[in-house]
């Protein structure tokens, strides 16, 4: 029998998600921008992006019911089939969903141009990641605090972590909770285990568990040979250890992005008096956000709207009666600020109103890196549920019963590890020889994330298993790099210009700025001698699941005659070659106290120097966390959000740091 090829696979999955687009019922509040309506509205709020944190904005802000809200949204929907079926979700890279950002070449990675995908929907990357539910160690939020940021402690965090969290525990499931999917699923209790202390039950944002291979189930055994303790929650006390991932996967199965778990009911968007003691939302699709607009008032700078370009091309300016919020990511946002004038330095065509330096450096990322092996035929993974023979069956069962290999989010078990406990005699060399490097924020803080993936994956699904035989894949991802890069703009090298409908000034041809990225992945040497040893931590636990009669394991990339554990040149140019985004970009608007030189928010996510701006999203991350980005960018939507309330219950004794500008 042929082995799947990904064109088909992509094809295929097009046509579904056309289908299920024409299927889907335009929603009330979200639609492209209608100038004679629209136009007339005036806005509490302004929203520039429709992402993970910018769902989450929206609705806690309209929770006022005299409030309302605009969030501008470069894409559309994401009711569509690959973004709510998780076993899919790889497909959507380079897609139309996708903003298909690329890095500039990687002197470090062999000068590879590497892809960075973001989600260019509603929901953003939460509607085309791993729904791998994760926090990250406590210690990294203290950190946080350590770096000029009070307030953002894990003490302060957590509360704001459980409150948008729906966790809902399979074991003792309310009636309410009950679907097809959940009473249909095959239930491992063994590995559904959680502590109650540490999770939320009435967020909107479903967490739990679904879909568990047996081959997942093997990887956990064969770490914990391995001497990895087991670990009852990672997102409790520790973050070592093994086990399952907690999923955000509704309970009948489809993913919960932020859009769905936000901005889904009527009574949210759009809300207002007809839906209940609510404030109003109104999303706009197709907004290609150009500037924030900026007045100087008396001396200050304030932030009064934004001018975007709307899905007829045509150029339109809207007004804040409050705040303009910046929830467009970690290229979003400061590619925002950069094109309204509010960085470094001046760039060409753009007035220069403000100078921050910190705006668009400091960019951090996991990296990943895979090794694959062939399993036995018996050993349960995806090759079986997705094959041309089977594909049919497993899609009417994930359709009818929510079930089956659809139903998996292909990146089930992981352990968090430290590098004394699985490389010691390479620590103490480092130490001895005074280059070893501590990135951790304390000692229940990981170096890596290995997870197991029940399938053949590489280089971003682009390419699949050459048979149909049985595969699994091992990814370490490193936690703490050293390395840091930047984000530009520039005009586009093409020289692309974009003609808009300026009205009512006429037509107007536009210089298309572009986002340029340059992570610097791998410049610090320490990076790369760090996965070194992780390669050979890998290959330990794949030697003990080779060992268990269900599972087997013979790596087949890169091969360990090819590149063998003794010869360090060859590992690390196997690094170097094949190292990957793991899709987790933080820290270009880094929030830091006014003595950071490099700080763009202070620690209540203002604009330093531009009253009435905000930045919240993974951007303003002062540390690459060592967890999963996703988790802890909802978090600060939702403490931002309590800010923002907080700030103006009292208008007119409103002030903040952002007023002053940095001498």
């Amino acid at each position: 029998m042929f082995a799947p090829k990904s064109a088909v696979i992509k094809s295929v999955l097009s046509t579904l998600d056309a289908v299920s687009r024409l299927t889907h019922l335009p929603e009330e509040g979200k639609a492209p921008w209608n100038h004679a309506k629209d136009s007339q509205e005036h806005y509490d709020y302004i929203v520039l992006g429709g992402g993970s944190a910018g769902c989450v904005v929206a609705n806690r802000l309209a929770e006022d019911p005299k409030v309302k809200v605009l969030v501008l949204e470069a894409g559309y929907s994401d009711e569509f089939m690959s973004s709510k079926t998780p076993a899919v979700y790889i497909m959507t890279i380079d897609s139309a969903t996708d903003w298909k950002f690329r890095t500039v070449p990687q002197r470090y990675a062999n000068n590879r141009v590497m892809k960075q995908p973001r989600g260019k929907m509603l929901g953003g990357t939460s509607s085309m990641n791993a729904m791998m539910y994760h926090r990250g160690p406590a210690s990294d939020y203290d950190e946080w605090v350590a770096l000029g940021n009070p307030g953002w402690s894990y003490k302060e965090c957590l509360p704001y972590f459980k409150k948008s969290e729906g966790f809902k525990d399979p074991t003792v499931l309310k009636p309410c909770d009950q679907t097809t999917a959940q009473s249909a699923r095959v239930t491992k209790s063994q590995y559904e285990t959680h502590d109650p202390e540490y999770h939320g039950t009435e967020g909107p944002w479903q967490v739990s568990f679904h879909h568990l291979y047996d081959s997942s189930e093997g990887f956990i055994r064969a770490n914990e040979k391995e001497g990895v303790k087991f670990n009852k929650d990672f997102n409790g006390e520790s973050t070592l250890g093994v086990n399952r991932i907690q999923t955000f996967i509704q309970t009948d199965a489809v993913r919960s992005s932020l859009s769905r778990a936000f901005l889904k009911p009527k009574e949210v968007v759009p809300g207002g008096p007809s839906y209940g003691q609510r404030g109003t939302i109104r999303v706009v699709y197709g907004a290609t956000i150009r500037r924030v607009l900026v007045q100087s008032r008396k001396g200050v700078r304030v932030a009064c709207g934004a001018e975007f370009v709307d899905h007829n091309n045509v150029v339109r300016q809207v007004m804040a009666v409050r705040e303009v919020l910046l929830c467009a990511g970690a290229f979003g946002s400061p590619h925002i600020l950069l094109a309204s004038g509010i960085g470094p330095s001046p760039l060409p065509s753009i007035p220069h109103i403000h100078k921050l330096p910190g705006v668009g450096a400091n960019l951090a990322d996991h990296l990943g890196l895979t090794l694959i092996f062939k399993a036995r035929n018996r050993c349960a993974t995806a090759h079986q549920d997705l094959h041309y023979g089977r594909a049919l069956a497993t899609f009417l069962q994930y359709q009818f019963r929510g079930t089956g290999g659809l139903s998996s989010q292909m990146g089930e078990a992981v352990n968090f590890v430290r590098l004394e406990d699985f490389a010691p005699e390479f620590v103490a060399r480092e130490k001895a020889q005074g280059t070893y490097f501590e990135r951790a924020s304390g000692p229940q803080s990981p170096h890596f994330e290995i997870i197991f993936a029940p399938y053949y994956f590489k280089e971003h699904g682009d390419i699949l298993a050459p048979d149909n035989k049985v595969y699994y894949t091992l990814i370490a991802l490193l936690l703490n790099p050293r390395s840091a890069g930047t984000l530009k703009i520039a005009p586009s090298k093409s020289k692309k210009k974009t003609v808009v409908k300026n009205s009512p000034q006429g037509t107007a041809i536009l210089d298309e700025m572009e986002t340029v990225i340059d992570p610097h992945y791998l410049e610090d040497e320490w990076d790369v001698k760090c996965f070194a040893e992780a390669v050979k931590f890998i290959r330990k636990i794949a030697k003990r699941m080779s060992e268990d009669p269900e599972i087997g394991g013979q790596e087949v990339h890169p091969g360990v005659s090819a590149v063998p554990d003794h010869d360090e040149k060859a590992i690390q140019g196997f690094v170097r070659s094949k190292v990957e985004t793991y899709y987790h970009p933080t820290s270009t608007c880094r929030m830091g106290p006014s003595s950071d030189p490099l700080a763009v928010v202070d620690a209540r996510l203002n604009v330093y120097g531009i009253d009435r701006l905000r930045v919240i999203d993974a951007s303003v991350m002062p540390k690459l966390p060592a967890a999963h980005t996703c988790a802890p960018t909802v978090m600060i939507a939702e403490r931002a959000s309590d800010m923002i309330k907080e700030d103006w219950q009292d208008p007119a004794a409103r002030t903040t740091q952002a007023t002053v500008a940095r001498l």
